[in-house]
């Protein structure tokens, strides 16, 4: 009897604790804040993933909010460093009272001027040069503006203008919500070169052809970057947006982040005060990273440069595995060129043959390694700084395959890749090799590109896909002559641990 009666306490002390909520490690878990706003939402820049919101699918006007995606269609035209001259209707158009700079029909501006005034003063007439700049014509761009809205999947906005006039300048359904502007925040958030205009405090207006000096600064709209007040222990502002109409009200995006690189990206909308909207910001961002801290659900970290990549899960991969790093800053640079010191030594991690350790010094040793190994010729020594072809690629990679080529498959080979001719006599066996293990493939021209640089995401999908092609290689071998032992030990040198 006092056996059953203790499993039977066994099992109510059991189930009991199977519906107690979690408890926090070290305080209780955070207040949610009460929000003036009548629409918010705080995501995860990482995974997508809801902190806190409310009525974030209520469609609203987003103000200056719209030059987020102003200003993100126009650094993904590569006008950035280029000029462009002022129209009548681009200074004519900044609605009633709208913010400007005062800019003149003829005057001649760099796109990446008009970005700072569109970003960091919200000035509608450097909007509209933009949008001419890039589109032809306001109307051409507000259709790019609203294809950008379709590829981002954000299905409840529609944008008419490029500045965020609404309905008091006649454009009533120029509207989104909070959920959707999270989107198209965490979407520009993603560009290094926005991120860095929006963290931005104050710019000086440039010398133009109507102004050979200088005309003083313009500070930003963001009081979160500016004031000491909104200086937090627990979270940097990478930077904002702000927008205001009669009609929209107060309405803010933001981005911060935290030492351990956890990014949140906050909207408000409908705000009855600018001030108490940076308050009340400013407790949402301290609320989302104190949650953070407290569930470890929530501590997603990801490479914010490629959220929007087809490659992000293979490079998250690698990094997760020790085979690369990005930067301190968040940033994995997948555009970036790689050298051939570089490449070698991550192919060494992926082969087990080089440990997860980093330095000039490692990566100059595994060049070394390979030139004395008979891998690579003499002609690679003290060539390690030298940008990484895809040529130099096909030349490592083809010592460490095996690959044969019957004379079906060689003829098939040299017709699909259209610039064979022009690859060195002596490489072109390594290109058919290569090509046929699909470790390195040919582009949509149907070319090698055999003299063509390769940036830091295509040597992580070369070196994947080299980890699989070894993986089924070594493990065919071993299926049919694993019990031999010279076998074995020779294919697991061959191919890496």
């Amino acid at each position: 009897m006092r056996k059953t009666g203790i499993l039977l306490l066994l099992a109510v002390f059991l189930l009991t604790c199977s519906t107690i909520p979690p408890v926090f490690a070290s305080s209780p878990a955070p207040l949610l804040p009460e929000i003036e706003a009548d629409s918010y939402i705080l995501i995860n820049a990482a995974d997508n993933r809801v902190l806190c919101e409310k009525n974030p699918d209520k469609k609203l006007y987003p103000a200056s909010t719209t030059k987020i995606m102003t200003a993100i269609l126009v650094l993904e035209s590569g006008y950035y460093d280029q000029t462009t001259t002022v129209s009548k209707a681009a200074v004519d158009g900044i609605g009633i009272n709208g913010s400007n700079v005062a800019l003149k029909e003829g005057e001649i501006v760099q796109f990446k001027d008009l970005l700072r005034m569109t970003l960091i003063s919200s000035a509608n007439d450097a909007a509209n040069v933009l949008a001419e700049g890039v589109g032809g014509s306001i109307p051409d761009f507000v259709a790019l503006m609203n294809q950008k809205v379709k590829e981002l999947g954000v299905s409840n906005t529609h944008l008419s203008n490029p500045s965020g006039l609404d309905v008091e300048d006649g454009y009533p359904e120029h509207q989104t919500t909070a959920r959707d502007l999270a989107q198209i925040m965490r979407y520009a958030t993603s560009n290094h070169i926005f991120r860095e205009i929006i963290g931005e405090t104050e710019y000086v207006l440039p010398v133009t052809n109507f102004h050979p000096e200088g005309r003083g600064s313009r500070k930003s709209t963001d009081l979160l970057l500016t004031q000491p007040k909104y200086q937090s222990d627990n979270f940097t502002v990478v930077g904002g947006k702000t927008g205001y109409t009669k009609a929209a009200q107060n309405v803010f995006a933001a981005c911060a982040r935290n030492g351990d690189g956890i990014e949140l990206i906050l909207v408000l909308m409908k705000h009855p005060s600018r001030n108490r909207m940076f308050e009340d910001a400013y407790k949402l961002f301290e609320y989302g990273f104190e949650l953070v801290r407290h569930d470890s659900r929530l501590q997603t970290v990801g490479f914010y440069d490629i959220r929007y990549r087809e490659s992000a899960d293979i490079i998250h991969k690698f990094y997760e595995n020790g085979y690369i790093s990005g930067n301190g800053e968040g940033r994995f640079d997948y555009a970036g060129n790689v050298t051939r010191e570089e490449f070698l030594q991550v192919l060494g991690r992926v082969r087990g043959s080089v440990t997860a350790a980093s330095g000039n010094d490692l990566a100059q040793s595994c060049l070394n390694a390979a030139i004395d190994q008979g891998i690579l010729d003499e002609s690679w020594r003290g060539t390690g700084n030298t940008p990484m072809t895809r040529g130099d690629a096909i030349t490592i990679m083809s010592r460490h395959i095996v690959s044969r080529l019957d004379v079906f498959e060689l003829l098939t080979y040299m017709i699909k890749i259209k610039d064979l001719n022009t690859v060195p006599v002596s490489s072109r066996w390594d290109v058919l090799r290569v090509y046929k293990t699909g470790i390195i493939t040919v582009m949509d021209d149907g070319t090698i590109g055999f003299d063509d640089l390769i940036s830091k995401e295509e040597m992580v999908l070369i070196l994947d896909r080299y980890a699989r092609y070894r993986d089924t290689a070594l493990s065919t071998i071993l299926a049919i002559a694993g019990h031999i032992s010279p076998i074995r030990a020779v294919a697991l040198s061959f191919c890496g641990p």
